[in-house]
């Protein structure tokens, strides 16, 4: 059996095993664990493969296998770039005092927020103890399995904690993370105001520039904590997230 053969069998038990671990620890509907099932089978046919051309003898013209390496040299290169973008502006920390903090949304179960809301809450709360004349923005509309908007529990998790409900603007109409910031923005009373965006840190670098593109210009992130276990997932997600966006003219990458 080839090395090529082994790596690709190795690396499909890898995709499958993490494949179970997200599901057993946050539920068969994780958002993109579809991807490491896929991944691990896809790997492992690629095996497969391999082990039965070599085995067999079976010739493959060399223009192909330039072909095949080159866009596999390619896709790598493009992901190291997306993610090392990702991951330099997962760092940021803003200073207090911005204008407005809009806090992005995320899944709501019920009426329960999810650990990674939470996290987004907490380190938004923080802030705007610190920062008394900030004015909140909490953005997320109304999705499936949610008994109320996301909006709606990020200022309920707020005021539980002591912040003031005079404090808390809700952005109750957005399902993505597009509509977030434009519908956000439409709230924002001030001319060119300074603003925080909250979100977890694989995601600061989308939401900023997906802001930057809708004209917030004087924007900052601040980066929440983020589920180690999940971390895998979410960074290989926001990769796909950033490259979805570009297509869809959302972001200017550079």
């Amino acid at each position: 059996m080839s090395f090529l053969a082994v790596i690709c069998f190795v690396l499909g038990i890898i995709c499958l095993i993490y494949y179970g671990v997200i599901t057993i620890y946050a539920g068969i509907n994780t958002s993109f664990a579809w991807f490491w099932l896929c991944a691990g089978f896809g790997f492992i046919i690629a095996g497969l493969v391999i082990s039965y051309v070599i085995k067999h003898g079976i010739k493959i013209p060399f223009f192909i296998k330039c072909i095949a390496a080159a866009g596999v040299c390619l896709a790598a290169c493009l992901f190291l770039l997306l993610e090392g973008m990702i991951l330099s502006s997962g760092r940021q920390k803003a200073e207090p005092g911005a204008d407005y903090l809009i806090v992005l949304g995320a899944q709501v179960r019920g009426r329960v927020i999810s650990k990674s809301l939470k996290k987004r809450l907490d380190t938004a709360y923080d802030y705007l103890i610190s920062s008394p004349d900030t004015i909140a923005v909490v953005s997320g509309g109304k999705g499936p399995g949610e008994d109320i908007s996301e909006a709606e529990a990020m200022k309920s998790y707020l005021v539980n904690k002591g912040l003031s409900p005079s404090r808390i603007i809700m952005e109750d109409k957005s399902t993505n993370t597009v509509e977030n910031i434009r519908y956000s923005r439409m709230l924002l009373k001030k001319d060119n105001p300074e603003v925080v965006i909250v979100t977890n840190s694989f995601h600061v670098f989308r939401a900023l520039k997906i802001a930057q593109k809708q004209g917030i210009e004087n924007a900052r992130g601040l980066a929440a904590p983020s589920d180690l276990i999940l971390l895998p997932n979410y960074y290989i997600r926001e990769a796909a997230g950033v490259l979805k966006d570009f297509i869809y003219g959302n972001i200017s990458i550079w």
